[in-house]
């Protein structure tokens, strides 16, 4: 018998991967993996953006303009109702540029997972760029 409290910790883990190998995706701008994380429904959406559906986000990643040389997430907390959760952090990133110019940049995101026949598959995703803040 599987005890209630073993089964979210397992979706939490599950939703932390998913966001690992989305990271991953990004940086190596791997449209093809992020592809199978992301639902055919999937949305990016940004304050004064316009929302993009997967198959614009996904060609948005693979068109990166840098080199992502580092992405992590901080503060990452998930939340699971059920079949969905709700995963928040910030995403830093450290890029090159081609003619070498190295910036960092940090936002707030959230994105919503929900479970589709046995497996998450994020469905929204929510960013807002985050002011960088000088550090001695």
């Amino acid at each position: 018998m599987v005890n209630s409290k073993d089964k979210p910790s397992r979706n939490v883990e599950a939703i932390l991967q998913l966001e690992r190998e989305t990271m991953e995706g990004i940086k190596n701008k791997d449209a093809d993996a992020l592809s199978k994380i992301v639902a055919d429904d999937f949305i990016h959406r940004s304050p004064g953006g316009v929302d993009a559906g997967k198959a614009e986000f996904l060609k948005s990643v693979a068109s990166l303009p840098v080199k992502v040389m580092e992405i992590w997430g901080e503060e990452l907390k998930v939340s699971v109702y059920g079949e969905t959760a709700v995963l928040t952090g910030v995403q830093r990133v450290k890029t090159k540029s081609a003619d070498g110019k190295e910036e960092a940049g940090a936002g707030a995101f959230t994105d919503v997972f929900v479970k589709r026949e046995g497996r998450w598959r994020m469905v929204l995703a929510y960013s807002v760029d985050l002011p960088e803040i000088a550090r001695d």
